[in-house]
């Protein structure tokens, strides 16, 4: 996981290859833009706008992605995401291929990563994360997500 604030993402070490999807994040006008998906290099690096209430961590659910690499970013809002390495996460649905998506059981206890606005978290296929909960009171959230492909990532680095 890699986390700060999106004026500073250029000189965080092991960002590259993430550069088209932060560029789109620097839009002046991300915050109008519409929900639903905005391409940026076709299915390679695509974002998702949300809008939607903030969850308790009874309501969110666990999750992680093996074909695309999460970079969250909160537009607005207060948000708080669990996060915990998958390897120790149980309860495991079967592997959404369509939604590249598996979910997890919550655990009794984990660290939480607090997302005020003009931040973003960057998730990893090995990185569980709880999105979408409150950050003390229940709030409404504007969310960017771009999705990475991990090949395209990989490739971008030279691996």
């Amino acid at each position: 996981m890699i986390c700060g604030r999106l004026d500073g993402w250029r000189t965080i070490e092991g960002i590259q290859g993430f550069e088209a999807g932060f560029e789109f994040l620097e839009r002046a006008d991300l915050a109008t833009l519409p929900d639903g998906r905005h391409p940026i290099q076709g299915d390679d690096v695509y974002a998702l706008i949300m809008r939607a209430p903030s969850k308790t961590v009874r309501e969110a659910r666990f999750e992680s992605h093996r074909d695309y690499i999460d970079i969250q970013y909160l537009v607005s809002g207060d948000e708080a995401l669990g996060v915990l390495p998958i390897g120790e996460l149980t309860g495991a649905t079967p592997y959404d291929p369509a939604k590249d998506i598996v979910f997890y059981a919550t655990p009794a206890r984990y660290p939480a990563l607090r997302l005020p606005p003009d931040h973003f978290a960057v998730f990893f296929p090995a990185d569980g994360h709880q999105p979408m909960c409150h950050a003390g009171t229940p709030g409404q959230l504007h969310k960017a997500v771009v999705k990475v492909k991990v090949t395209t990532w990989e490739a971008r680095r030279g691996r």
